[in-house]
């Protein structure tokens, strides 16, 4: 399984050292940017799975980080971590969309377990690309921004879809999946969903498409 990459933005070198250890005792990947600058590129470039903030750095601070992200990326969990105690900066990263904001006057082992809170419920989704989810439990899926409620039998079909990527998936079992029949009609409704399907994934462009293979089947390839 891969390992699961947090990207740690944080400019104190002895914090870093002591967090960076700890998260990678457990298993994970960790990324450090230096600044608030730095925090944005390495983001774009490294998909993280979970994010930590500094607010203080230089360049852009934390706060300024966490909106940038959020214009185009509610999914990915953020974590504020910071020794700024002041109620305005906690209220504003909460409600700009950190998932956490927590103080560095706890321990760096309450840190790892929120990150581990986080990267457990980012399991429930699958990234599609840069600018895409699907939210298992829920059956939304997120693309580009907008969010899309599935139906039962929708979602059915699709999370079979995604829980089997970049691998054939028959018609045979789509089929008993979405509407536990064989029966022509049901073939022509599963045409039509994949149809269905395409559409709403054409903004998060090449990187997600759904193949057919002839009759035999489908396969959701996905590049992050």
């Amino acid at each position: 399984m891969d390992k699961i990459t947090v990207l740690y933005a944080e400019d104190d070198s002895m914090t870093v050292m002591e967090v960076q250890e700890k998260l990678e005792q457990e298993g994970f990947e960790v990324v450090v940017a230096r600044d608030g600058n730095e925090a944005l590129e390495k983001y774009a470039e490294c998909h993280p799975q979970v994010i930590i903030l500094d607010v203080e750095m230089p360049g852009r601070n934390g706060l300024e980080v966490l909106q940038l992200i959020r214009l185009n990326d509610n999914r990915t969990p953020i974590i504020i971590y910071s020794c700024f105690v002041e109620e305005e900066k906690q209220i504003n990263g909460l409600k700009w969309g950190a998932n956490v904001y927590l103080l560095k006057n706890y321990t760096p082992s309450l840190l790892v377990a929120q990150v581990k809170r986080c990267a457990a419920k980012d399991e429930e989704t699958l990234r599609l690309g840069e600018k895409g989810s699907y939210d298992f439990t829920n059956s939304e899926l997120f693309v580009d921004g907008l969010i899309w409620r599935l139906t039962p039998l929708e979602s059915r079909v699709f999370t079979l879809l995604c829980k089997n990527s970049s691998t054939l998936v028959r018609r045979l079992d789509l089929l008993h999946a979405g509407w536990n029949s064989e029966d022509p009609a049901c073939q022509l409704q599963l045409n039509k969903l994949i149809v269905r399907f395409r559409k709403l994934l054409k903004p998060l462009g090449p990187s997600v498409r759904i193949y057919t293979d002839r009759s035999n089947g489908y396969s959701l390839k996905i590049r992050n």
